[in-house]
């Protein structure tokens, strides 16, 4: 049986479904890069997922992220934080 996710490791999870970095998710939340980290971590293992792709996967399957929330709704913070085009890199 998984363990539920706390606050904010769900809320971090979700950033990361959304395409945030953990600098974004860091500046976003107003805490540290390293609790991001740790919060991640101790998401994954809980989802007993070995990478985050993973962990996103597991928590939408199992209904911890609901489909709808992946997609931005607040205008504010897709201009301020939009997704990364990979083509351009």
């Amino acid at each position: 049986m998984r363990r539920a996710l706390s606050r904010r490791q769900r809320e971090c999870l979700l950033w990361i479904a959304r395409g945030k970095t953990y600098d974004d998710i860091a500046a976003i939340e107003k805490i540290s890069f390293s609790s991001i980290k740790n919060y991640l971590d101790n998401a994954r293992h809980k989802l007993n997922a070995v990478n985050l792709p993973q962990a996103v996967a597991i928590a939408v399957a199992t209904g911890v992220l609901k489909f709808d929330e992946l997609h931005i709704e607040d205008k504010s913070i897709s201009q301020v934080y939009p997704p990364r085009d990979i083509m351009s890199v």
